[in-house]
């Protein structure tokens, strides 16, 4: 199979996967063909690209790190615990200290929600799947095929996040503290009026200081949940401090080291928190997510978080992050530029397998000429031979 651009696709071509809304609701089966109204409904959704079926390259699944129904348990959870939430705390004032009473005050309501949820059984079922990987691969674009949303990138910085956790060799309750403080980093975004959340142009500074509120928010949340360590609540409240200090609610800094275990660091941003600001990063380049980003390839989301290290991010995780990141993804559409065969120049193919040793160096099948002509697939093995170089496909 084949990832396609919603534009690039034809009514000739057919589904491969199925696609789903958040909610979980079956949208399109795989074995559709993509007539125009159903590509301009899936656009209309959100939905950016698809697998389609290329005979010859049915061996071709890009595998996701988390299986698709823990994902939508994952979702289903979360959305339960926000209509909760909301439901929790009828905010009739925009004031950051009126949703704070609120929270304070309905106490008993919220960690009634956010500890009865099912999210900490669907974060043990991230850590197994994850730990159950023979190596660490992360394609963001498999993790999750609805349209992006807070629950979507709430759930790819979560899995993100544990793929980091298990790349500095965390512990199985370290990754579980991280997971649980990741899965709920955004939490505090439910308490804001819906004149924050869904606004898609700049924030005025009113509206900016308020919405960095939704980390104190958060935090009250889930610190006065017994249920919920507190390793995992600084992640809510510090996922946006910077190592230079520039960040907020308290502007503490970090110290670009790698997130081992030192109980000696004080004052200083908790190296769960500076693992969720490098998944976030990340994702939210990757996905975009008005009005703080647009939708980035791979490869230029990557120089955006480089250029992050050091100042905005914790530099040891983002090198780390980088190790695992295949800039070209099983299933990603690529077209030959260079090749010791001149005539392959400008042909097209997919991304087939990964290479953990080099992911700069996959496995490719091409099965189509620079005109577009369907040929016998065949596969190259870039690891084995030299003088290619492609580029992906948008």
């Amino acid at each position: 199979m084949v990832r396609y651009s919603i534009d690039d696709v034809t009514e000739d071509m057919v589904l491969g996967e199925s696609l789903f809304l958040p909610s979980g609701e079956l949208l399109l089966a795989a074995g559709y063909r993509l007539k125009d109204r159903y590509r301009k409904r899936l656009k209309d959704l959100g939905f950016f690209s698809v697998l389609i079926n290329v005979e010859g390259t049915e061996t071709v699944i890009p595998e996701t790190i988390i299986s698709t129904h823990v994902q939508r348990e994952m979702a289903a959870s979360m959305n339960s615990t926000a209509q909760n939430i909301k439901e929790a705390l009828p905010i009739k004032q925009q004031g950051a200290r009126a949703v704070q009473k609120l929270i304070k005050e309905n106490k008993q309501y919220l960690s009634k929600y956010i500890s009865g949820s099912g999210m900490t059984r669907a974060v043990e079922h991230f850590i197994a799947e994850i730990l159950n990987q023979p190596s660490i691969v992360l394609n963001i674009s498999e993790l999750s095929k609805t349209p992006g949303d807070l629950f979507t990138h709430a759930i790819n910085v979560t899995v993100t996040a544990l793929c980091l956790g298990r790349k500095f060799r965390f512990s199985y309750e370290e990754m579980k503290q991280l997971g649980i403080g990741a899965i709920n980093y955004d939490l505090g975004i439910v308490a804001l009026p819906a004149t924050i959340t869904e606004k898609t142009d700049a924030f005025t500074e009113e509206e900016l200081e308020l919405f960095r509120q939704h980390t104190v928010f958060g935090y009250l949340m889930l610190s006065q949940n017994p249920a919920i360590p507190p390793t995992s609540s600084a992640v809510a409240l510090q996922h946006h401090e910077r190592q230079d200090g520039a960040g907020y609610p308290r502007g503490i800094k970090g110290e670009n080291r790698p997130p081992l275990k030192d109980f000696s660091r004080k004052n200083v941003i908790h190296r769960f928190a500076e693992i969720v600001a490098v998944a976030d990063a990340y994702d939210m380049l990757i996905a975009g997510r008005q009005p703080f980003s647009g939708r980035h390839r791979v490869q230029d989301a990557l120089k955006i978080v480089i250029g992050m290290g050091g100042g905005a991010l914790n530099s040891e995780i983002v090198k780390a992050l980088i190790g695992i990141v295949p800039i070209y993804p099983v299933g990603a559409r690529i077209r030959i530029i260079n090749a010791p065969v001149a005539q392959l120049v400008g042909y097209l193919g997919v991304v087939a397998r990964d290479n953990p040793e080099n992911l700069e160096l996959p496995q490719i099948i091409l099965y189509e000429t620079k005109n577009h002509q369907r040929i016998k697939p065949f596969v190259i093995e870039l690891a084995q031979h030299k003088g290619f170089s492609f580029e992906l496909v948008t």
